[in-house]
């Protein structure tokens, strides 16, 4: 029943795509053709990354391979796209972590709470041949991971009402992508996770639905978020790393040629998304702060203590265990 639901809605897209503004390319004699959408809208590093992915791949291959790209969810939400991809449909997306352990569980540490002290850490495991081993089964589920490598920013609580201490934050309605392990950790922290999707989160806010979201600072700022909240506590409990993934069936249709084209641009742009990430995120955080909005220094370690209870309700333990191993912790 589910695989014939991926088909009507795989279908459904297709016939929608004529109205979702895509850039493709005109009169084009591809071979193959993918379609890659994101949430954030057109101005976000995510897209820019993908958009350069696209000319990239275009240019390398002679047009070859056709790459369309999407914002602001107009292909489809980030979990129809990867369950579409997943039953082998030509579409992709830039996903975090926390939704492709729906598939397959590991991916989870990589988003859990106060797992990773800094982009470098992540960076050392993401070289490293256990995480190397998880990408390789991560194919039986029908995903190819291209790069995995859009470090976007440390996530904080984004609120309508100040949060300089756990005590301010219990009880608080925070948006979420929904997945699993972000429930999780906003749940042991003393919230209440609500998932949704992302467009629907500024007039949740504006209309008192919610109190909050989990963010980084290019995605509020970006989706002007910071007009419909007055608050942002720096908890940094998680950094946001990001994988372009597409159908595995899709990439194996490739050349070889091709698919290590596909995978060097794969690499450059999420390069390129971090960069931009990294270079905007203090830009945007004093643009904020003009426009009224409060930055709060909060005890990370409060929250951290809270939140290691994540780890033994979901069962990540053994993992934890591995990963801090690679680590040398």
């Amino acid at each position: 029943m589910k695989r014939l639901y991926c088909f009507l809605l795989i279908a459904s897209s297709l016939m929608v795509l004529a109205a979702c503004g895509s850039e493709t390319t005109e009169g084009s004699n591809a071979e193959y053709t993918l379609r890659l959408g994101v949430t954030q809208n057109e101005q976000n590093a995510e897209y820019q990354a993908i958009f350069q992915f696209k000319e990239a791949v275009e240019e390398r291959t002679e047009g070859a391979i056709e790459v369309e790209t999407y914002h602001s969810d107009q292909l489809a939400s980030i979990p129809d796209l990867i369950e579409q991809a997943s039953v082998g449909a030509d579409v992709g997306t830039v996903t975090d972590a926390a939704q492709l352990s729906d598939l397959k569980k590991e991916f989870s540490i990589i988003q859990s709470p106060f797992m990773f002290e800094n982009k470098d850490e992540i960076e050392q495991f993401m070289d490293s041949g256990l995480y190397q081993e998880w990408v390789e089964e991560f194919t039986d589920q029908g995903i190819r991971i291209l790069s995995f490598n859009f470090q976007l920013g440390e996530r904080n609580l984004a609120t309508t009402h100040p949060v300089t201490s756990v005590d301010d934050f219990k009880g608080s309605v925070i948006r979420t992508s929904g997945a699993e392990i972000v429930n999780a950790a906003i749940s042991s922290m003393g919230g209440s996770p609500t998932g949704m999707p992302w467009t629907e989160a500024y007039p949740g806010l504006e209309q008192g639905v919610i109190d909050g979201v989990e963010a980084h600072n290019t995605a509020i700022y970006e989706s002007s978020m910071y007009e419909v909240i007055n608050h942002i506590a720096k908890t940094n409990h998680y950094q946001l790393v990001s994988a372009l993934i597409v159908s595995e069936d899709w990439f194996d249709s490739l050349p070889e040629e091709y698919q290590e084209i596909v995978l060097e641009e794969a690499r450059a742009a999420g390069e390129t998304a971090t960069e931009m990430s990294m270079e905007s995120s203090n830009e945007y955080e004093e643009l904020m702060k003009e426009a009224g909005v409060e930055f709060h220094e909060v005890d990370r370690e409060e929250f951290k203590e809270l939140a290691d209870t994540v780890y033994e309700t979901m069962g990540l333990e053994e993992i934890r265990d591995e990963v801090n191993e690679v680590l040398g912790k």
